[in-house]
């Protein structure tokens, strides 16, 4: 270029003229040359200025809208949500120039999209209802791993989603920008912003305001949902307790009543507003308060969730009804102090019963001893009468035979009187234990064993342990008694050849055991005989307990276990 001439392009400033070639001095080219390139730097930063201001102006307007979206769902009624939704929709994609924004909800089970809002401008083609992961497999996937899928144009897509693309080149698409938002555990959703027209690109700073949007939406929807689960249970309880037929109250952790139901009326006979005037402590029977009280403090502290008990209540007339009584607390709010739920089902039918069995029960207890009592002193009786009388007259017949000296006849007889009074003897003592009565226990199953080994051929390993001092009579009496059952069962059932006897006194308590090694039975089993219910009868009338251990196969063990304390048995040594 030659000096002098200067040579201008404005083609970027079409608003300024000026001519293509000027003639000037040199140094005069040179200053206007400067000045032109510091005009058109200045331009350019304007031009930058005012885009930054644009962008700055619309981010701060999308903002505000998605600010001003929030504050009204939060404020809104459970039923106007849906409108409110839907106008914040529309007031967004205002904003964007874009033509149309959705909210889908995500079908927890089949990951399908489930249309629910639209916000659009423009008209466009209608959004689907639903749609498959089979549709836009790509971005289903994304979708999936709560990534964002942004599309400026279709071919941005990978191949991977060519599936994807067509869809949405069936559905008219040209822009996508889809946002997953995770708004509970169990529900997801996906807001879209679709561009039907043309495309359209999606600054980073309108993706994470849109973002903030899709949260919103959820956190409404999730507040919505669970209203509506808490109005439905609500309902529910409301139901069940009007209907329920177990009485049900609400009170105050000091026992105010605050709602009893119909059932619960019924059975004290009061009015719902009577009920409503009393204390629960006012209908309770002050004994069974008592007994509540430490079950309540420990509910009240945390210390368990429940309890159950059995307690008394005063009826409007003044009688008494047993009720069964559960109780829990209700936390409604955290804000707010627990309530405490009563339920109570009337169980004085049930308790009178129990009571009368209880007492039938205690009476043919009573009337077991007394025949057990019965029966051993008519035993006694009778051994006594087989020994004193007609064992006695058994023998003096003897006597008269020997002075008669009869001859071979007169010895048959003999013999014949010999094993009579024989059996008298034997019988006598079966009936009562004379080796008891003077030798002890340990004495008696002595004899016993040896009676049994000598009679029937059997094999019996007797172990007795036992303390100096004798046992109270009472105590060995139905310890023998339990060893003669127990040895008789065994030859009886068992079909053994071999038993052992144990016999021990540890402390206040002294042990019987016997134990075949017979074919066993199951005890669980129901049995014709009475031998086990005799002996757990008399060991009930002493204090003591019976165990039974057999299996078929595997023998069978009873086990006597019977108190003797040392008092006790220290007056027994003093008799």
């Amino acid at each position: 270029m030659s000096p002098g001439l200067v040579i201008m392009d404005l083609g970027e400033f079409p608003s300024l003229t000026a001519s293509k070639v000027i003639a000037l001095r040199p140094e005069a080219a040179v200053t206007l040359a400067v000045i032109a390139g510091l005009l058109l730097f200045l331009l350019l930063q304007h031009r930058r200025h005012a885009q930054a201001l644009n962008r700055e102006a619309k981010r701060h307007a999308l903002g505000k809208r998605i600010s001003e979206f929030g504050e009204r769902l939060a404020g809104s009624a459970p039923d106007a949500l849906e409108s409110m939704i839907t106008q914040g929709l529309t007031g967004i994609v205002e904003l964007l120039n874009a033509d149309r924004l959705c909210w889908y909800e995500v079908d927890e089970d089949s990951a399908v999209l489930r249309h629910k809002f639209t916000g659009s401008v423009r008209q466009a083609p209608s959004s689907p209802k639903t749609v498959l992961p089979d549709n836009m497999p790509y971005m289903a996937q994304r979708l999936g791993n709560h990534e964002c899928v942004l599309l400026e144009e279709l071919e941005d897509l990978p191949p991977a989603g060519q599936v994807d693309r067509k869809f949405l080149e069936g559905l008219g698409v040209k822009s996508l920008l889809l946002i997953p938002s995770r708004y509970s555990p169990r529900r997801n959703g996906v807001l879209g912003l679709a561009s039907y027209s043309k495309n359209e690109t999606w600054p980073e700073d309108a993706v994470s305001q849109l973002a903030i949007a899709a949260n919103i939406i959820g956190a409404t929807l999730e507040r919505k949902y669970a209203q509506a689960a808490e109005q439905e249970s609500e309902g529910r309880f409301r139901y069940l307790f009007a209907q329920a037929s177990i009485g049900i109250a609400l009170e105050t952790l000091d026992g105010r009543i605050l709602e009893v139901n119909p059932a619960f009326c019924g059975m004290l006979g009061y009015s719902l507003q009577e009920m409503r005037e009393l204390n629960c402590a006012g209908i309770s029977h002050p004994d069974d308060e008592q007994v509540e009280k430490p079950l309540f403090e420990e509910l009240r502290q945390g210390l368990s969730s429940s309890y159950t008990i059995e307690k008394r209540f005063y009826r409007k007339d003044g009688s008494q009804m047993w009720g069964q009584v559960s109780v829990s607390l209700l936390n409604l709010r955290p804000d707010s102090a627990p309530l405490v739920l009563g339920m109570v089902s009337d169980c004085t039918a049930q308790k009178t019963a129990e009571n009368s069995l209880r007492q039938r029960d205690q009476e043919l207890q009573r009337l077991a001893g007394h025949l057990i009592k019965a029966q051993e002193e008519e035993r006694s009786r009778i051994s006594r009468e087989l020994h004193d009388d007609i064992g006695q007259r058994v023998a003096l017949l003897a006597c008269e035979l020997d002075r008669e000296r009869l001859g071979g006849n007169g010895q048959a007889l003999r013999a014949e009187l010999d094993a009579i009074a024989s059996d008298i003897h034997k019988l006598s003592h079966e009936l009562h234990s004379a080796s008891l009565r003077c030798g002890g226990l340990k004495i008696a199953l002595k004899d016993l064993c040896r009676k049994y080994v000598y009679n029937h051929n059997v094999e019996i390993d007797l172990q007795a342990d036992l303390p100096e001092f004798k046992m109270p009579p009472d105590a060995a009496l139905c310890l023998l008694r339990v060893a003669q059952e127990s040895l008789a069962n065994a030859l009886k059932h068992a079909r053994t050849n071999k038993i052992y006897v144990r016999l021990t006194q540890d402390g206040e308590r002294a042990q019987l055991v016997v134990r075949d090694y017979g074919k066993g039975f199951d005890p669980a089993a129901q049995s014709g005989g009475i031998g086990l219910t005799s002996m757990r009868e008399r060991l009930r009338l002493c204090g003591g307990v019976l165990s039974v251990r057999s299996s078929p196969n595997e023998g069978t063990e009873i086990a006597a276990e019977v108190p003797t304390p040392a008092k006790v048995a220290a007056a027994a040594v003093g008799n």
